[in-house]
């Protein structure tokens, strides 16, 4: 396993469409090994995802959530996402109801912004082994599924952003709560 280098806004692989994983690709040892690499390189750089083409992979193939305590079966919430591996996953169904919350991205270091999305979302995908899935995700899951799988159509978070005002440096966001926090 090895930990990747991420790639960060301005890189070209960051803006193609990822090209599908193909039934070929599935469970060869080239894609086993991206899939490892991709979840040691979430966890060294303390991500809650992380799609193929931000470690210079051109495929649509994401890694979301985090390991579980040894729960066999963990439920996705807005404090837990089980670590989820997709491949050629695609949002079938969004909630009407929209919400407005923070983002960032490993791509973009260092930055965060304000972006509306749906509350809810279907996704159809395969697994690691190629078995079709459907997962239904609400609150901070559906929000995660949504950026990760934006980066497989060449989005950034900072297309969504409605109002550049919320565009911030993560420290100057730390330094201001924290303001806030002591006058109240």
């Amino acid at each position: 396993m090895t930990i990747r280098k991420v790639a960060v806004m301005g890189n070209p692989v960051l803006r193609k469409k990822a090209a599908p994983v193909t039934p070929e690709m599935i469970g060869t040892p080239k894609l086993t090994a991206l899939i490892e690499d991709m979840i040691e390189t979430q966890k060294e750089y303390g991500g809650i995802g992380l799609a193929a083409p931000q470690v210079h992979e051109s495929l649509a193939l994401i890694v979301v959530g985090m390991d579980s305590a040894g729960d066999d079966e963990m439920e996705m919430d807005d404090n837990h996402i089980p670590r989820t591996v997709l491949l050629n996953p695609k949002i079938t169904d969004f909630s009407t109801q929209m919400e407005t919350d923070w983002e960032g991205c490993l791509s973009v270091p260092e930055l965060s912004g304000q972006v509306k999305r749906s509350v809810a979302v279907t996704i159809q995908a395969q697994d690691s082994t190629g078995k079709d899935v459907q997962i239904k995700a609400e609150g901070w899951a559906a929000r995660v599924f949504q950026h990760e799988i934006d980066h497989l159509y060449g989005i950034l978070y900072i297309d969504r952003m409605n109002d550049m005002k919320s565009f911030s440096f993560n420290r100057e966001l730390s330094r201001r709560q924290l303001e806030d926090r002591e006058t109240e």
